[in-house]
Order: structure tokens, then sequence, then C-alpha cells
């Protein structure tokens, strides 16, 4: 059977390669002479959304705090502007003679709000699908509105301003994240000298550099939750998704407009997710060898920081009341991401949940960041009846629930009262568990949560929870993954590979090495 197996996956592979071949993408463009900035002058041109910028948004706070000579702009969108006030205040008070950022805001089409415009759901932030050949419509149908979701008018505006910026500013080094094609265009177009800083891994920024066609056979694709190495029951689903996701990710209906109204515009450069990087641009990726699926070919320039963190202020400034209680006990931190709100059934699946666990391990307590669904497709919302297995734990206090969390979750991790970190699988939630030796319970909704999940499982520093009821979870598995991951026999093994990989991770921080790389660029000006 295995072998029959084999030799369908081959003529599969053997086909598709065909196939692929004819639409691989092209490499980025080349800039055949930079034209050199300012010395010293770095501008930031990204997102606002926190789960692409905070790397790009650490990267920058390092820089002031630790490389006061390097002057730094940052172009983004409004709901920035009170972060980057916040992180120049912090570094002038640990650091007097640090600089503070200088803003430029962008006209507010940020990537959130097109993408929700242009489809998401009404209800929720997210657009929650299951994992693997399940999931796939979905993925092909949302995932190009978070690539590049403006109108070729849109595009253009943002390039414009992009163009006026750099121009104002004459940086020695535009800093990317890699989602905010208008900016990489306008960054190109003005011949910079410009780097990328990308949260996710590897695998996810370089699959068409794999040899042999390996993104098409050897590696999961996202939003697959498929292991790797790829299990032999898993080869042709793996395959099929693949195909389907690589093709619909370079033909995207919507797009072909936008791609004729900015080719019309003297803007070549076609929208894609696959012609970012060249060999003569650098590329940060907080992947930590060993945590992160390994590839066979990493392209030239690219460097593997590890985790970069946004850790400006100790939870016990923050949020002293907050900390003194943390110190209670031994804590479970619930939270599921910035964008994501509850409906009444995860409500109440994981209310029942936190009870079942609270009554079974005594020692614990529990902050739970709920941010209830404010309106259903029928414009109403729920009670709060979920809440009555909870009601004990409130009184008693070993249980918070917080919509809104005024500390910094990294900062919270890093009290070390935290012993599990519960979790969506974002890319920053994964690295920040992982920095600071917290284990990992993870629950994915959707994309490369699913990666997220299945690496921190694979890795060892965690488990994904409910892997077969993804992304509706029941009590009963989320009950049990509550047990797996804070008192059976596995969860020793899971703390003592978390602590090991918290221990390289802090021999050098990621937003350590970032800063220190583009404040080496930077002295490249006049």
């Amino acid at each position: 059977m295995l072998r029959g197996l084999f030799l369908a996956g081959s003529v599969i592979v053997a086909v598709l390669a065909l196939i692929a071949s004819q639409w691989t993408p092209p490499t980025a463009p080349r800039i055949t002479a930079i034209r050199q900035g300012r010395n010293n002058t770095v501008l930031f041109l990204t997102n606002s959304e926190h789960g692409i910028a905070n790397v790009l948004v650490a990267a920058a706070y390092t820089l002031l705090e630790r490389h006061p000579e390097v002057k730094v702009h940052y172009a983004s969108f409004p709901s920035m502007a009170r972060k980057l006030e916040r992180i120049s205040e912090r570094a002038r008070q640990n650091r007097p003679s640090a600089r503070s950022i200088v803003y430029h805001e962008l006209p507010d089409l940020s990537l959130m709000a097109i993408a929700m415009r242009q489809g998401g759901e009404p209800t929720s932030a997210l657009p929650l699908h299951p994992p693997g050949h399940a999931g796939v419509k979905a993925i092909i149908r949302n995932m190009p509105s978070y690539i590049s979701p403006w109108s070729g008018e849109e595009h253009m505006r943002l390039f414009h301003k992009f163009i006026d910026i750099i121009d104002e500013v004459d940086p020695s080094i535009v800093v990317l994240d890699t989602s905010l094609r208008p900016a990489i265009h306008a960054a190109r177009n003005s011949s910079r000298l410009h780097a990328f800083i990308s949260p996710l891994t590897p695998i996810e920024n370089f699959p068409l550099e794999q040899p042999y066609l390996g993104w098409l056979w050897k590696y999961p694709v996202m939003g697959s939750g498929i292991p790797f190495p790829v299990p032999w029951a898993k080869f042709l689903e793996n395959l099929y998704i693949n195909i389907q996701y690589y093709y619909a990710m370079l033909h995207v209906s919507r797009f072909t407009e936008t791609r004729k109204y900015i080719a019309s515009n003297g803007l070549a450069d076609s929208v894609n997710w696959y012609n970012i990087h060249n060999d003569d641009t650098p590329f940060f990726t907080q992947a930590l060898p060993g945590a992160s699926i390994p590839v066979d070919v990493l392209p030239q320039n690219v460097t593997l920081t590890g985790p970069i963190l946004l850790s400006m202020t100790p939870a016990e400034e923050q949020a002293p009341v907050l900390a003194e209680w943390l110190a209670r006990a031994p804590t479970v931190l619930v939270s599921l991401g910035s964008m994501f709100v509850w409906t009444e059934s995860h409500a109440t699946i994981m209310a029942q949940a936190i009870a079942d666990t609270l009554a079974w391990r005594s020692d614990l307590q529990v902050l739970w960041k709920f941010m209830k669904l404010p309106y259903d497709t029928k414009g109403t919302t729920y009670g709060d009846e979920f809440m009555a297995p909870l009601r004990p734990y409130l009184e008693s206090g070993r249980l918070k629930i917080e919509s809104w969390l005024e500390v910094q979750p990294v900062s919270l991790l890093e009290t070390g009262h935290i012993v599990a970190s519960v979790h969506h699988g974002g890319a920053g939630c994964y690295s920040e568990a992982l920095a600071t030796g917290v284990p990992q319970l993870v629950l994915p909704q959707w994309l490369d949560h699913y990666s997220f999940a299945q690496l921190a499982q694979n890795v060892g520093v965690g488990i994904w929870g409910c892997p077969e009821a993804s992304p509706w979870w029941t009590t009963a598995c989320l009950r049990d993954s509550f047990a797996t991951i804070l008192g059976n026999a596995s969860s020793n093994a899971i703390r003592n590979k978390a602590k090991y990989f918290s221990e390289i991770a802090q021999r050098d921080p990621g937003q350590n090495i970032a800063a220190r790389e583009i404040a080496k660029l930077a002295t490249s000006g006049y």
C-alpha cells in the first residue's frame, strides 16, 4: 500500500511540477544603484495591526534605547500613533539621551480596515475556518484580502504618500513589513536601501526557494495543520492543498484590476506574496533554530534572530494591582489575540473548561482576557448565563476576567507567575511564550495559527488543543488539553523544553540583533 501511495505521489508531483513551472513567480526586482540618504536615519513603513507590526515596533524601540545615534522615523496608520508615543516616552525614561520617534501618519487605509470592508465577517474580526482540506476554500477566499487588500486607487494613494515621506526623511535605510505592498513599491521606486522584518518563520516566507519543488510536497502549507515531516497519510492531502493555495495566491481575480491600474501608473512590479525578497535585501525573521521548521535553503542575507519582543515596562509598573494578584498563585493566561471576540458557544465551552480546571487544581488561578461578541447576524448579543459555573471562582478571587489588558502580554509572561499561555497561535504569541519559557496551549482559528499550533507541538514547547475540533472546541477536549499542559506526565517534558529554548533566546534577544544590524546598515548614508 505504501509503495502504491509513493508511486501515485511521485506521478502527481511530476505532473504538478510541470504545471508549476508555468506559473512560478519572478524574484523581486533588484535596484541597480542605491540612492544614499542621510547617515544614521532609519524610516519604518508598516501596517498598524499588532501581530504584523510588533516585531518592527520592537526593533524601533530597541534602536532608541541602544543606538541613540540613529534617528528613527516611523510611518503608519492612525491607530499606531499612541503606541509610538509610549515607546518614545519609555526609551527616554530608560536612557535620557534617547531620541523620540518622528511619526508620519498615513491616510486611514489600514490593512485590517480595508480587508474587513472587502469581505471580513461582520460579527467577528477573524474569518474562522478549520485546518486542512476542510478549510482550504476559506483560506483561498480570505487570505488575498490580508496580503494586499487595496484597490488600484488606494494602492497609488498610499504609494505617493510613501514617496513623499521617503523624499522628506531621506533615510539611509527603509525598514518594511512584508504585507504593506504600496510601501515596498515606494522603497524600490525610490532606489532606497531597504530591509524586511517578519514575524513568520522561513518556511512561510521562502517556500518557493526550496529545491526540488519542496514547497509542493515536502513542507506543509500554511493553514493545513499538517505536521513536518509530512506523514505519508497526509501526503496527497498536502499536495492538493498546496497546489490550490499557491495557484490561488498567484492568480487572485480581485487583483487583476489593481495590477492593471498600478501598471498604467508606471508600477510594473506585480502584486503577489512571492516576489518580495532577493539576495540584495536584508531580511530578518524571528525564527529560532530548532524551534521552527528547518528549511533546505535559507536565502542569502536572511538573519534568524529568534523572538523579537516588545518588552518595555515590567508588569509591576504597568498594572501594579494585577501584578500583585498574579503573585498570589501560579496563573494560567487565556488570551486569544486582540482581534478575537467570544461567541456564546465559545464562551460557554471555555467557561466550563476553566471551572473544571480550577476545581481540579486548587492551587491555580486563571486570568481570562474576554471580549464578548458585540452582535450577531441578527444584531443581537447574548447574556451572562454562560458564566454560571465561574461565579464561585470569581467570588473567591481565583479568576479574573478582563475585557482588555492594560499590560503587555509579554510582560505578564516575564513575571514568572504564568504557568501556561493559552493563545490562538499567532506568530507573536508563539515567540513570546518561547522566549519566556512558558508552556503553550494553542487554540488556532485560521491560517498561520494552525502552523504554529502544530509547530508548538512538534517542537515540544506546547500542545495544539482540540485539533480534531478546531476552531470550534468542546468542553471535554478543552478540559483534557488543560490537563495535558498543566498536570499529566507530559507536562514536565513540555516545561523543560520551554525552559531550554528560553535560555537560548535570551542569550542575545532578537530585538537586539535586528536593531544592531539595522543600525549598521543605517551608516551607509552621506
